[in-house]
């Protein structure tokens, strides 16, 4: 791994935020998401210019987070979850526009970066459909590069009848945007197949772990939540969709009531927010779960991740303001207190019971880590930024503050562009060779928490100018 030096980051001294700072954030992040965007390219150009010929399904993100090295052909997997996530959150810039305008070379090859994009997801959404036709009517976890149908990887477990995994729920929202930004009824109508299939699933607490490929023995709030996700990801793309008005406007309606019955059955279930405490697995019987080592588990990134959807749904709807968002910024606090290391990073796991970080990856020797994937302070990011516009909380932008020079003073790669390390050691901020569910380069996370800080940081720059 090799740091981006600190002068070509924003790191923030102060936990105030004036019209000129805020600005310098806001021109910040916008050449942070063309960097990061450019990379993604110059991948995939890089791979079709190393194996001439040669049809890669999907996503082409097959480059170790740390080492930056593509890997061999022969070791190459195709990640249904990349492949959605990136379908998913390129329509939704795509639909947005704001996508750079912008002509570029790269390894030889013009290209116009919004074009490209555009076109890109037209390629996903056809191997994603091919890959649904050629599966039975499911997207598997991993697909051979060659044939896209399943793979023999041992990850790859069928589901029962009413079960899912979670590519399930981004196939529901890279199928959903892809058919609001193209006006593709087949896309759309398939991404609300998937979705109420998913709503049925984690209601009844029918996922299958992505890791296990098991049915956990207690209640998991994770599957339901990022479904939440992919309800308010397409409410966001909705509002720029040219599709009919009145069918635009009946989706909306269909889609904020699904949205506010999984964010109450989320919270009623897995929160306290008087304590601030938010779990991550409920008993049978539906009382917070105690693992047999006696811990009471937390998942700050997951916490962030439905604080940050369950305040934009309030945020997208006129019925409900302030209906959850105080309540968000107690949760968001005991994280902002509670889920930090001394190195500054954000735990994977946390004990509610003792408020302490937990060991959660084991390596081939035996020894214990405590880590702290990406993705959990860009969460964080997106959620604090947000609950800032909307409650004026002066606690929000400290909480910001916290993650966002998490965030950047440790992950950022300069051998994968600038996108971010996938696994820290939270105690020593040292690379790790673990990777969170999948081993290709994420496109989704960071580039969604970074387009809604935007978003946020917009109405702010309106509202104090």
């Amino acid at each position: 791994m090799k740091k981006v030096p600190a002068s070509e980051l924003f790191i923030f001294k102060e936990s105030s935020l004036d019209s000129g700072a805020l600005s310098q954030l806001m021109d910040f992040n916008r050449k942070y998401q063309q960097r990061i965007l450019r990379y993604f390219a110059e991948i995939r150009i890089e791979f079709e210019n190393r194996h001439p010929g040669v049809s890669y399904p999907g996503l082409f993100a097959e480059v170790d987070s740390i080492s930056g090295e593509m890997r061999p052909l022969e070791e190459q997997k195709v990640w249904s979850w990349g492949d959605c996530r990136g379908l998913g959150i390129w329509s939704y810039l795509s639909a947005k526009r704001s996508i750079p305008d912008t002509d570029l070379e790269i390894y030889g090859r013009k290209i116009n970066l919004r074009q490209f994009f555009s076109d890109y997801c037209d390629c996903i959404y056809e191997f994603l459909l091919q890959r649904y036709e050629l599966n039975g009517g499911r997207i598997p976890f991993i697909v051979d590069v060659n044939t896209n149908k399943a793979s023999n990887d041992p990850s790859n477990v069928p589901c029962a009848s009413g079960e899912c995994e979670p590519t399930h729920v981004f196939a529901a929202a890279g199928f959903m945007q892809y058919g609001l930004m193209r006006n593709c009824p087949e896309s759309l109508e398939l991404g609300l197949k998937f979705l109420d299939e998913s709503i049925v699933c984690g209601m009844n607490f029918r996922s299958v772990d992505h890791v296990t490929k098991k049915r956990n023995p207690y209640n998991g709030h994770g599957f339901i939540m990022v479904t939440l996700g992919a309800v308010v990801d397409t409410l966001k793309c909705l509002k720029y969709s040219g599709i009919d008005s009145r069918r635009k406007a009946d989706l909306e309606s269909m889609l904020l009531k699904k949205g506010f019955m999984i964010s109450e059955f989320i919270l009623h279930n897995f929160c306290n927010p008087e304590t601030g405490h938010f779990w991550e697995y409920n008993c049978k019987e539906g009382n917070p779960y105690v693992n047999p080592e006696g811990y009471m588990i937390c998942d700050p990134g997951h916490v962030s991740e439905a604080c940050g959807f369950i305040a934009e749904l309030e945020d997208l709807s006129g019925e409900f303001k302030s209906k959850f968002s105080p309540n968000l910024v107690k949760i968001m606090r005991y994280i902002y207190e509670n889920g930090y290391s001394g190195a500054g990073l954000m735990y994977k796991n946390l004990d509610l019971l003792s408020g302490r970080g937990l060991f959660d990856k084991t390596d081939s020797n035996g020894r214990k880590y405590r880590t702290s994937p990406w993705w959990n302070v860009r969460e964080c990011c997106a959620a604090s930024m947000k609950l800032y516009e909307m409650t004026g909380d002066q606690a929000c932008l400290g909480m910001y503050r916290k993650a966002q020079n998490a965030a950047y003073l440790n992950y950022p790669n300069e051998k994968i562009g600038g996108l971010m390390v996938q696994t820290l050691d939270a105690d020593t901020a040292r690379p790790l060779p673990f990777y969170p569910a999948t081993g290709n380069l994420d496109p989704m996370h960071c580039t969604r928490a970074r387009e809604r800080e935007l978003e946020a940081m917009e109405i702010i720059l309106a509202r104090i100018s």
